[in-house]
């Protein structure tokens, strides 16, 4: 990895507002709490290294049924087996897979019960409030986490969303796209925390800007290894960095993996846990530890 520059500092503390009207009877009234209630107690970083690398793990339930977890049990077990671990799971469901699957609601309510975290997972932003509102009528409270995003969208982001009368708050995007498909070119594959300016100038960090940009990596193991080896050299000394590793909801491994499945993953959990400056968080909790930490933003490339 190359760093590729550090930026200025900035410390401005995002709120978030969520409010619970009562629901149509269609559907149960969400509780009204805030994304950012009962946040992670989040260990300082050893002063040994003055940097503390967060680790988090995310899943995307597209629309498209193939990605769908078919087996409810194989799939919690999964979850719970990697919690039990030590991975903190911020897990993102689009909204055709919360609409249509008939397991859904009993995933998205048990995983959360174990201490997974739900995000808003949108390639439109037409259906941010819409997926808010379904994953707090289920009981489970959806943090400020955008995923599935398209960058040239972020100059019309809203500071709200309501569905329903139910409103929720964007706070952190993780990752981004500059073209849907994933195809070559279209992800950012950068280690990153830092504001973004505008669609135009999305790398330019602005110390005033709304949203906190976590980009987390390629998501491979090896990689946040080489990283984690690089800090440990004293290379990246920024306060806080965040990577993101990224399973296949329907295979159970590492995304583009053909071989790294629950047994490798364990295993990476054993060997990160042996350097001093790794802490395991979700993405929500990450961006909050960078605030907290006071905002060193940087882009460090793959």
């Amino acid at each position: 990895m190359k760093k590729l520059f550090t930026l200025a500092i900035g410390l401005i503390l995002l709120t978030a507002c969520v409010s619970a009207p009562s629901a149509p009877q269609t559907q149960p009234e969400p509780d009204s709490v805030s994304p950012t209630e009962s946040p992670l107690t989040v260990p300082s970083a050893p002063a040994t290294t003055g940097t503390t690398l967060y680790i988090s793990a995310t899943m995307h339930i597209e629309t498209k049924f193939d990605s769908w977890p078919t087996d409810t049990e194989a799939f919690l077990n999964f979850l719970q087996q990697t919690t039990d671990a030590g991975i903190r799971w911020s897990i993102g469901g689009d909204i055709g897979w919360l609409e249509k699957a008939d397991n859904a609601q009993e995933i998205v309510q048990r995983s959360a019960a174990m201490g997974v975290q739900w995000d808003n997972h949108a390639h439109s932003p037409n259906d941010f409030g819409k997926i808010a509102y379904i994953l707090a009528s289920w009981g489970v409270t959806p943090t400020g986490v955008i995923s599935g995003f398209l960058i040239k969208d972020f100059d019309g982001l809203q500071s709200s969303y309501s569905y329903q009368g139910y409103s929720w708050s964007p706070m952190v995007i993780w990752g981004g796209v500059v073209c849907p498909g994933h195809k070559d070119g279209c992800d950012d594959f950068s280690v990153s925390l830092y504001r973004p300016t505008s669609s135009s100038q999305f790398e330019i960090h602005d110390p005033a800007g709304q949203l906190i940009k976590l980009g987390g990596g390629s998501h491979q193991l090896a990689d946040v290894e080489s990283l984690a080896a690089e800090i440990a050299q004293g290379q990246h000394p920024y306060p806080v960095i965040g990577y993101t590793i990224m399973v296949e909801p329907e295979t159970y491994r590492i995304a583009t993996s053909p071989t790294d499945d629950i047994n490798a993953i364990l295993a990476f959990v054993d060997r990160m846990n042996a350097y001093p400056f790794v802490r395991w968080a979700t993405i929500a909790d990450t961006a909050q530890a960078w605030v907290n930490a006071g905002e060193a933003a940087f882009q460090i490339s793959e």
